[in-house]
């Protein structure tokens, strides 16, 4: 179970990165945008063009699979923990547990049962039956 937490967890982590990398494309391009560029460009910068477009999209699309995911999820508890914790990293697990006044062991499994609804959401089917069993059942 632990590498399959991990795994939808990494996705998460991904999500932060992707987000922070679009913004900078978005004000890279705002900035050095040459409205010659059109032009005067030959075949490779058309490719370029493209490919970065290609890329664009690419990132645009995981980002909305991602936050369609979160979106879905209904118990604010484990948004905020994916979000705040996860993504964001705004609180600490400590912080956490004193603001739902639960343990560290309570957050944990409620930290993973959030990473599996995100999983079912996201449609990752990395979990073996077994694995969502016992988290269905703790």
């Amino acid at each position: 179970m632990k590498k399959e937490i991990k795994i939808i967890r990494q996705i998460l982590k991904d999500y932060a990165r992707i987000r922070e990398d679009l913004e900078l494309l978005n004000v890279r391009e705002t900035l050095i945008s040459n409205p010659t560029a059109e032009v005067t460009a030959n075949h490779s910068n058309l490719n370029c063009a493209e490919n970065k477009f290609v890329h664009h999209a690419d990132l645009s699309n995981r980002l909305y699979r991602i936050e369609t995911a979160i979106d879905k999820i209904d118990n604010q508890r484990y948004q905020t923990i994916l979000c705040e914790y996860i993504v964001n990293k705004k609180y600490k697990r400590q912080e956490l547990c004193d603001l739902y006044k639960i343990s560290l062991r309570n957050f944990n499994r409620i930290k993973n049962q959030a990473l599996v609804e995100f999983a079912k959401n996201y449609d990752i089917n990395l979990l073996s039956d077994e694995t969502k069993n016992s988290l269905a059942h703790n």
